[in-house]
């Protein structure tokens, strides 16, 4: 029996920002006194329509940690994409900086002068470290060190795919979300970010419209059931993906208009190391070098001593990564760079702890499922998320840390919000958002005040995204007018 599920947007992570209105709601030009602060929040979290939400606020002085307003700043929450700050702010302490995740490219079967027998090599042998950046133009350049070699045969591809951790798909991810983008696998051959694009195109009338990939390597994992249909121009679009239980297959079921240019999804590429090896096979064969054999085997197994490193792949330095995941809310980056807290003989989650202990964060504050925060199991307290981005920001990484930060109507998940105001420019922070759960935690830096940290997080509620992102913000824009009085 096929189970069907549909997808409902509002569950994506806050990679998609939407225009606020919370400005119409504020009056910019009033100032607000400290004394103030506490009935013009509560005048926000306590509207009729917030009755059957859970509100947790912490707002402080940066410097001096005076507490401006709380509200259930110790209870727990599922904080959403708010987690990352964990992450990254655990990996940078733990790797510094300029950390690299370096991909090793080995051959087997080369001459004292440094040229290849016989055009062939007995093997080519590709360790995959769980680089989240790596892409074709990857692939082009192994291919293009083999050519330059005089490489025209392959007998034995061998890739690595056993470096990171299991399983490769958290098991408190819901179902429903596994097929799509913000929640694809995350292993050690990762090509693409792991996902491809479906387009729908309109055809004639009343006929099927049309599929088309992104890339037909990946798009091939796929079973697709199309029942969509090209409709008149007053039609309006209305299209729903359903995932089928247990099966790499969707059903798309609706009606798009002739005069749509086109529809695209983002999707999960289900088996992510096969499309790694067949996309190398293509573009080896594509420099004229043709591959015998191939296999993916796990890092455990025995592998010949004889090989040799031919080339390293180095991915940007973790400066870079952290931006990526924190700005652009990166669920796979942020599941990689947890997985690489794995080491000698602490578990991910211990060497985690200590990362948070070091910033002064107790474990009793947190308890965590997955590192991106796609997990409705995660819990966290508003007070925990200020004192890390306390911690953080006394450390040696405090620049780098809030440059990996949104800023308010700039770049980021906050890059359409905050626009035209004081805010603009003066916020760095995280976003959040799952079905009836949204946050914002952050630093705000105000010109007739001081800087403040804060961690907004609303749960149960039954509001639209946008709807709880103007309530947050509504409450940005009262700290942007604070004044002392």
């Amino acid at each position: 029996m096929k189970l069907y599920l549909c997808l409902i947007f509002s569950s994506i992570f806050s990679l998609i920002s939407f225009p606020i209105t919370a400005q119409e709601s504020v009056k910019l030009d009033e100032k607000i006194c400290e004394s103030n602060l506490n009935q013009k929040i509560e005048s926000i979290v306590n509207e009729p329509s917030r009755q059957q939400e859970t509100w947790g606020i912490l707002i402080e002085n940066l410097n001096n940690n005076q507490v401006l307003y709380q509200l259930n700043k110790s209870k727990f929450f599922v904080p959403a994409s708010n987690l990352k700050l964990l992450t990254t702010a655990g990996a940078l302490l733990k790797f510094g900086a300029d950390f690299r995740i370096k991909t090793p490219v080995y051959i087997k079967n080369i001459s004292i002068n440094d040229t290849i027998r016989s055009n062939s090599l007995d093997s080519l042998i590709i360790e995959g470290k769980g680089d989240p950046t790596f892409s074709k133009k990857q692939l082009e350049i192994i291919a293009q060190k083999l050519q330059q070699k005089g490489v025209k045969q392959i007998n034995s591809l061998v890739l690595i795919d056993g470096y990171l951790s299991s399983p490769s798909t958290n098991y408190t991810w819901e179902f429903e979300d596994i097929y799509f983008y913000f929640a694809v696998p995350i292993n050690s051959l990762i090509l693409e970010n792991n996902t491809v694009s479906l387009t729908l195109n309109p055809t004639n009338i009343n006929e099927k419209s049309s599929l088309k990939w992104s890339d037909e390597l990946a798009g091939k994992q796929w079973s697709i059931e199309n029942s969509v249909y090209t409709r008149d121009s007053d039609i309006e679009n209305n299209i729903n993906i359903f995932p089928i239980f247990a099966r790499s297959s969707l059903e798309i079921i609706g009606d798009l208009s002739i005069n749509e240019e086109s529809n695209t999804w983002q999707l999960s590429i289900p088996n992510p190391a096969k499309y790694f090896e067949e996309s190398l096979i293509q573009v080896l064969n594509n420099y004229d070098i043709e591959v015998k054999n191939s296999q993916i085997i796990d890092r455990n197994n025995n592998l010949d001593q004889n090989r040799q490193l031919f080339l390293e792949i180095n991915s940007p330095t973790l400066a870079e990564l952290i931006k990526v995941t924190n700005q652009e809310s990166n669920n796979l980056y942020a599941e990689i760079l947890l997985k690489y807290l794995l080491k000698d003989e602490l578990t991910e989650w211990e060497s985690l702890n200590k990362m948070m202990n070091d910033l002064g964060v107790s474990e009793r504050d947190y308890k965590l499922k997955d590192g991106s925060g796609l997990s409705r199991h995660n819990l966290i307290t508003p007070s925990a998320l200020v004192t890390i981005l306390k911690g953080i920001n006394n450390s040696k990484y405090q620049n780098i840390f809030a440059n990996s930060l949104s800023i308010a109507g700039v770049n980021g998940t906050l890059e359409n919000r905050f626009k035209d105001s004081n805010i603009t420019n003066n916020l760095y922070g995280k976003t959040g958002t799952l079905t009836g759960s949204a946050s914002l935690s952050g630093y705000l830096k105000n010109d007739n005040y001081e800087d403040l940290v804060f961690s907004i997080i609303v749960n149960n509620s039954t509001a639209s995204s946008a709807v709880l992102r103007s309530s947050i913000d509504q409450i940005i824009l009262l700290l942007g007018q604070l004044k002392k009085c």
